[in-house]
């Protein structure tokens, strides 16, 4: 009997390839690069309005686990802008991802504990942009991890356009007093 047309030997070789590999690139330090190189414009350590995601660890957010479950994230949306649905909906998209992203570097933990507790997001009204502005300081000074979209002016709105203000993953408590008084879409 020939080994190299075995079943075993087949078996033995897919086992044994993926290992070895997995072992041989953690140990010359090859970094995953699932969540990108970290050289896209939101790895600035400011955001567009000039306030500090707090991602040095000071951020109370970067003690945040699995035991403040429940978590959500909270996607805040511009009423005064009249946006259609389909457009609300791109624009949640846009928030999703940027809090992702930005979670991803501020509190990873928290994130993680949020994809494993169901990932659950909310869309509420936000009457004004100043009242967008006022709720962006308060997520900060909590340590929530904000994301503010602004729109490019290629479709309903005006380029500059402050849509949606996505916030978290967080833990459910930590919103009170944030955007517990606005209504879901």
């Amino acid at each position: 009997m020939q080994w190299a047309h075995h079943p075993i030997a087949y078996f033995v070789a897919g086992m044994l390839v993926p290992t070895v590999s997995y072992f041989l690139l953690a140990w010359t330090g090859v970094k995953n690069e699932r969540y990108g190189n970290g050289d896209d414009s939101d790895s600035e350590s400011y955001d567009d309005n000039g306030v500090s995601p707090l991602v040095d660890g000071s951020c109370p957010s970067a003690s945040w686990s699995i035991i403040d479950a429940p978590y959500k994230m909270v996607l805040c949306v511009n009423t005064s802008l009249g946006m259609g649905k389909g457009k609300i909906a791109a624009q949640c998209g846009h928030a999703a991802v940027g809090c992702y992203k930005r979670a991803h570097r501020q509190c990873p933990s928290a994130l993680s504990s949020w994809e494993r507790t169901g990932c659950a997001k909310i869309a509420v009204k936000c009457p004004t942009e100043e009242e967008m502005h006022a709720i962006f300081e308060k997520a900060v000074n909590k340590g929530i991890p904000v994301y503010l979209v602004e729109d490019a002016g290629r479709t309903q709105i005006a380029a500059g356009s402050q849509t949606v203000l996505g916030m978290g993953p967080a833990p459910v408590r930590v919103f009170e007093d944030v955007t517990s008084h606005l209504k879901l879409m």
